[in-house]
Formats: structure tokens, sequence, C-alpha cells
């Protein structure tokens, strides 16, 4: 069976402290905290696998946490390939309110270390090792300081070169980056889509990546949903749009994109589907996300349960 190969560049050890409220320039009681393995490529494996489908994470470890991190994904049953750097492995800390505060939660997201030239190789030849035609590579999250376009664009490339699709999942400069790889399917939000084509219109935005030799490109918008477009002529062309209707979900949204790439990842990695299916599939699973306490999990039954309540056009 195929599977998603879910690559983190700059992985993180991320912890998840729950709060009555959040208050600037208080003193907060911490109700519980939940540390594990975490970074958007490890939530994306993590999902992928709670969808039943075969999942590898491959990332870096190092540091006084890397041990922890690795342990970590051993005991969760999580099939990982580590690559072991040097440089210490970043903390992430998501501050969460009690749902009747209403907030948003709060990200405190460490640089992470550079890699070395060789460390970069090596992840490179981990995800050339693994991944194979049939499966699908994701590649998520922030890169590790000091990544350039040739070293960004040789991952792109290397997992391309096995054969998998490959969606990425990215912001800033590296969004181009992998467009000009030629990635399958990027999976930018409507914010990072402007940021990186430097155009406020998603369509003009779409077509400047898609332009430069991205496949679908899959937007995604908060509660006002998720669009995927195909590359048209000249002009992108919208192939499906799909939101959540009903009352809005209260929970932890931190982890809702890395399960949207997950979702997408899976359906591109099954058997053929409409890119209407895997979009509301994608809807679901992303929402399906916010329910649950910490970032790269999904309970499959509130996936199903949410799954009648997207709208695709």
């Amino acid at each position: 069976m195929t599977r998603v190969v879910a690559v983190t560049p700059n992985p993180a050890w991320d912890v998840t402290y729950r709060v009555d409220r959040l208050v600037p320039g208080e003193s907060l009681r911490v109700r519980t905290a939940t540390a594990r393995a975490g970074g958007k490529g490890v939530n994306v494996a993590r999902v992928a696998r709670a969808l039943g489908h075969p999942s590898l994470a491959v990332s870096t470890a190092g540091g006084p946490l890397g041990a922890a991190f690795r342990d970590d994904l051993a005991a969760a049953g999580q099939d990982a390939l580590l690559v072991p750097v040097a440089g210490p492995t970043r903390q992430s800390v998501t501050v969460v309110p009690a749902a009747p505060d209403g907030a948003h939660p709060t990200v405190l997201n460490e640089p992470g270390a550079a890699l070395s030239g060789a460390e970069w190789a090596a992840l490179l030849d981990a995800v050339a090792r693994t991944a194979g035609p049939g499966d699908v590579v994701t590649v998520s999250g922030s890169l590790p300081p000091g990544t350039t376009q040739d070293r960004f664009a040789g991952l792109v490339t290397a997992a391309l070169g096995t054969g998998a699709r490959v969606v990425v999942d990215t912001s800033g400069p590296a969004l181009r980056w992998a467009a000009e790889a030629g990635a399958h399917l990027l999976k930018p939000n409507r914010a990072e889509l402007a940021d990186a084509a430097g155009l406020d219109d998603p369509a003009e935005a779409v077509a400047l990546l898609q332009g430069l030799g991205a496949g679908e490109v899959v937007v995604t918008d908060g509660a006002s949903g998720m669009t995927a477009y195909a590359p048209g002529d000249g002009r992108p062309r919208v192939v499906a749009r799909a939101r959540l209707t009903g009352p809005p979900l209260a929970g932890n949204p931190t982890g809702a994109g890395d399960a949207a790439t997950a979702a997408l990842a899976v359906g591109l990695a099954g058997p053929t589907e409409p890119s209407a299916d895997r979009l509301a599939l994608a809807v679901a699973v992303s929402a399906a996300a916010v329910l649950r306490p910490v970032a790269g999990d999904v309970d499959p039954a509130d996936v199903a349960a949410l799954r009648a309540r997207v709208a695709v056009t």
C-alpha cells in the first residue's frame, strides 16, 4: 500500500498549555500541560495514520530534546526516520484559553537550528531512500535558519525523483521555490498566498505560482473554507470550493492546517478521487482537528460526523 512520507525540515517539541483565560502581563495558572514530538510534518504523519493510511515521519532530531522527540514517536507507534543533527530541536509553546473565553490560542515558535550541508544532504537522502512511486511526500512548516533556494528546491526535486507526488505547505519565499521546483500541490492559506505572490487577489496569486511551475493549489481561508485551483489557460480554474456549515467549532485550531494537508495527501495517495471529494475530506478533517486538545490528532468518528456538514460547490 502506498504511504504518506511527511517531511519536517524544522521540527519542534510541542508543548500545549491550557489556561482559564489568556491575559497578557498577568501570571496564569496552567490547568493541563501536554508535550510531544511535533512540527507541521510530524502532525501530518500522525493525522494520516489516524485516518487509517500508512505514514512515515522524516525529520531531524538533536540536542537535549532530540532523544525525547525520538522516544515519543516510538511510544506512539509512529514510523519515523530521524536524521541526527548537531543543533538542538526547537520548542514550540501553545497557550490555549478555555472555550468560553473565545480567544485564539497564542503560539510561541522558536526559530530552530541551522543545518550543515552534510545534515541537509542526509535529510534529502532519507527522502530519496524511503519514498517511491504512488507515495505522497509532504513538505511542511517553516525552514531551518539559513535555508537557501537551492537547498529547498533540492528537497522537492529529491522527492519528485522518487516518482512520488509532492505536496508543500509552507510560507514566504519557500512557497515560490516549491512552485519553481514543480510541486504537484501547494496548500497556502490566503495570507501566505498573498505574501508569497505579492498580490491580494487569490486567483492572480495562484496564477503566478502556477506560472512558475506549480500544479494544483488549495487555498485555505479559515471559516470561509477552501478553494482548489487547477492550472488553466493563462488563468487558474476553480475546480471546487468547500466549507463547513452550521455553528462554529470551539477548541484548539493550531493543528487544523496540518490536518488538512494530511487529508489532501491521503486523498492523493489512495484511489483516484475528484478534487471536490478530496477538498471535502480536507475540510472535515481540518474541523475535526479543532476538537482535539493537541495538534496532530483527529477522531475518525468526528471526521465522519463533520463530513456531513461540508458544503461543496
